[in-house]
């Protein structure tokens, strides 16, 4: 009898259990479907409603930037005294004021700036409707020394007569600081057009480079037509036409709006947008609130959401376990772990799969390593693989990485489908020019066919002529030779390696970066890089001089910017060099880290190879 009670209750519980799990869920459906249905347009309305708000504010912290500015020009101008003398010219105020990076004084004859550069500015258009009696706004724009400043211009009179003018140049990017609120969760941002719908300010640091690169959506739409970039365009050109309101566009799949205002005193226009997506999320927490209310209910929930997360977290970590198996098995069975190539087996199932029907033409380039078994027995295993990595990041530099295969030791083959012959050749081309730069040979065989395609005879046949071009290379160079200047280089290259080691070993904690770096040529030698500078160097083609230009835009504290900037220009640097001083500057990043930066001259140094050492170390006294 007790045993029949206990099954009873047992089942009168689960029944219970099962009702009450069923009640919840019809509950927070019929919420989510009441209240999705009452308030997702209120929340909408909301949301761009304060959109608009903040970007009204930062119309009038634009504008009240810009006519303050004005005045202070105007009033800078006033109190400006005119001498006959240019080197005795006495401006008002030092040029760390405020944020004003210069001033400068302007005739007909010629100008006179506060820090000594000798511009002639004279037909910049504020300075002739300064020079005709107007005040002006010029910018923000590049000017000769790449430096990014927006200019407020004004007459200077004397004797009721225009005499000059009087220009005070700012850091243009002033503007992205205020707007950099301006935005909505995480991927919503604001930016600012001028009267051309050219970017002048983004809020989001990441996207500077539309302002770097004068994004213009004109532009692109003659140069191409994209229907989401010609809705963004139209919106622009409302703004740019007087008008205020709220528009929307796709991106990227997803429906985007923005809000745009234009800035009335110079012909701008500030734009806010938003993704829809980003409203559903906020909205569906907003819903989840609502429904979660009483305690009881709140229980239930939390419960049911915390079975369901149970399962889904077994379910997705068990799915993504298996993927990561599989992941590592297929790249086991078919890449190269040091190349990243296709390896052999997969090299030998294309072989044994393909179809001549599929393709137009096809053409096999065969590629042996030269030296690679005298750079190992001389340096080690570990310079053999920087060579065979150095190959292979060069043929992944004009081919696609799927189409790359390392078949043996120091042989490589490239398959490439209804592509030109004459391309392939200047391809490889490339590669090998690119490969002797870093010191590296390869011999390179090639066969292309139109008709009658036969992979296995392609292949054999650039084998063949592979080899024929391996045995011309040590017949003209001599076996002798050619490891004489092996030799050599390995020597160079034990030297580098040992600094290199002692360096990183001992000294690396104490620095954030040393560079060897040719003044002349703008070429760079890292010895110790971090990662986010190695990026920059990427973006910029390994050229030094643009890479510290992006370097100080994105971490170098604004204050400290445009003096960083100006000290590592290479013609002043060459200068105090010349005068065997040694460069010194410190400064703080945004992190809140100090860096003292010291130049010197490389042992190398000479008036036709200027090699110098930069040196990036911790400032622990400040």
């Amino acid at each position: 009898m007790e045993s029949y009670s206990k099954k009873n209750a047992a089942k009168l519980g689960a029944r219970i259990a099962f009702v009450f799990l069923i009640a919840v869920c019809v509950l927070a459906f019929t919420a989510y479907v009441i209240l999705s249905n009452n308030f997702q347009n209120l929340f909408m309305d909301y949301t761009i409603q304060l959109v608009q708000s903040m970007a009204k504010q930062g119309v009038a912290a634009v504008e009240t930037e810009l006519k303050s500015s004005l005045e202070e020009a105007k009033e800078l101008s006033s109190s400006f005294i005119v001498s006959d003398d240019k080197n005795q010219m006495d401006f008002p105020i030092g040029i760390s004021h405020s944020d004003i990076l210069r001033m400068v004084y302007v005739s007909e004859t010629g100008s006179v700036s506060s820090d000594g550069r000798q511009r002639d500015i004279r037909g910049r258009q504020d300075i002739t409707e300064a020079l005709s009696g107007k005040t002006s706004i010029y910018g923000p724009y590049f000017n000769e020394e790449n430096e990014y400043v927006i200019c407020y211009s004004s007459p200077i009179f004397q004797d009721d007569k225009v005499i000059g003018a009087f220009s005070v140049e700012k850091d243009g990017y002033l503007f992205c600081e205020l707007i950099k609120n301006i935005r909505f969760v995480d991927t919503g941002e604001s930016y600012i057009i001028n009267e051309e719908g050219t970017d002048i300010a983004v809020s989001d640091p990441e996207h500077i480079s539309w302002v770097n690169d004068g994004y213009n959506a004109q532009q692109l739409l003659l140069e191409k037509e994209d229907p989401s970039v010609r809705s963004v365009m139209e919106l622009e050109q409302k703004g740019l036409n007087g008008e205020s309101g709220v528009g929307t566009y796709y991106w990227e799949g997803g429906l985007c709006y923005v809000v745009y205002i234009p800035i009335p005193s110079v012909h701008w226009v500030l734009l806010a947008g938003l993704r829809e997506e980003e409203l559903a999320a906020m909205l569906k927490s907003t819903l989840l609130s609502s429904i979660v209310k009483g305690p009881a209910l709140s229980i239930s929930v939390a419960v049911f959401l915390v079975l369901s997360m149970l399962i889904l977290f077994w379910i997705i970590s068990s799915t993504k376990k298996s993927a990561e198996i599989n992941q590592k098995l297929n790249f086991i069975a078919n890449y190269d772990s040091l190349t990243n190539c296709n390896n052999r087996n997969c090299y030998l199932s294309v072989l044994n799969s393909f179809s001549n029907n599929d393709y137009d033409s096809l053409a096999c380039i065969y590629i042996d390593a030269n030296g690679l078994h005298e750079i190992n027995n001389l340096l080690g295993h570990q310079a053999g693989d920087a060579m065979l990595k150095a190959v292979a990041d060069e043929l992944f530099h004009v081919f696609p990485q799927n189409e790359v295969y390392r078949i043996g030791g120091d042989e490589f083959v490239v398959f490439c489908m209804n592509q030109n012959k004459q391309e392939i050749f200047n391809k490889m081309k490339i590669v090998k020019k690119n490969l002797k730069d870093q010191g590296y040979e390869i011999s390179v065989g090639i066969e292309w066919q139109d008709e009658g395609i036969d992979i296995k005879t392609i292949v054999g046949t650039a084998e063949k002529n592979m080899q024929s071009e391996k045995q011309r290379y040590y017949k003209e160079n001599g076996k002798e030779r050619q490891m004489r200047t092996l030799n050599q280089e390995v020597e160079q290259m034990v030297l580098e390696k040992q600094d290199a080691d002692t360096f990183l070993s001992v000294l690396a904690p104490d620095f954030k970066g040393v560079y060897f770096v040719n003044l002349d040529n703008d070429t760079i030698r890292h010895l110790f890089i971090p990662s986010y500078f190695e990026e920059m160097l990427k973006k910029t083609n390994d050229q030094f001089s643009k890479a510290l230009f992006l370097y100080a835009n994105r971490i170098v504290m604004p204050e400290y910017r445009n003096q960083f900037i100006n000290f590592c220009r290479y013609e002043n640097l060459k200068i105090q060099l010349n005068r065997n001083t040694t460069p010194e500057f410190i400064y703080q990043k945004i992190d809140g880290t100090y860096i003292t930066l010291r130049i010197l001259k490389f042992k190398t140094y000479t008036e036709q190879n200027r090699e110098t050492l930069w040196i990036f170390g911790v400032n622990d006294n400040l």
